[in-house]
C-alpha cells in the first residue's frame, strides 16, 4: 500500500498515513483557523504516530470533544485525535506537514467549522 508521510519542522514527530485522501479541509474554527491547518481525516488505525523522545503534546478547549497534538520542540501542529464516544473512528492529519508537491494535486474543501457546520461553497 501507499502511504503519504508528514513530520514535524524538527522532525521530532513524524506521521505515515495510507495515500488515500483526495481531499483536505480548510476550516474556519477558532482553532483551525489560527493553526492554519490542512487536515486529512483518517481512521486512527491507519494511522502511524513516531515519536522522539518526549516531543508530543495536547491542548484541548470548548467542548473537549478533539485533542490538537503539537511538537514541544518546534511547536507545529501535527495532528488531533477524538476524545468523545462516537467520534473516536476519525482523527486528522495536518497535511500542512505534507511535501507541498503532493498537498497541491488535493482538492480544497472549504468547512465553516466557526458557524454553521457546513461546507463553504466556492
Amino acid at each position: 500500500m501507499d502511504t503519504t508521510e508528514a513530520s514535524c519542522h524538527c522532525g521530532k514527530v513524524k506521521i505515515t498515513v495510507p495515500s488515500t485522501t483526495k481531499t483536505i479541509t480548510s476550516c474556519n474554527c477558532s482553532a483551525c483557523a489560527k493553526y492554519a491547518a490542512l487536515c486529512a481525516y483518517f481512521s486512527p488505525t491507519d494511522v502511524n504516530v513516531s515519536v522522539l523522545s518526549d516531543s508530543l503534546s495536547s491542548y484541548c478547549w470548548g467542548d473537549k470533544t478533539i485533542k490538537f497534538h503539537h511538537c514541544k520542540n518546534c511547536g507545529c501542529v501535527i495532528h488531533y485525535t477524538p476524545t468523545a464516544l462516537g467520534n473516536e473512528n476519525r482523527m486528522a492529519v495536518n497535511f500542512r506537514l505534507v511535501n507541498t508537491d503532493i498537498v497541491k494535486k488535493l482538492d480544497i474543501r472549504y468547512f465553516d467549522g466557526a458557524d454553521t457546520w457546513q461546507e463553504i461553497k466556492r
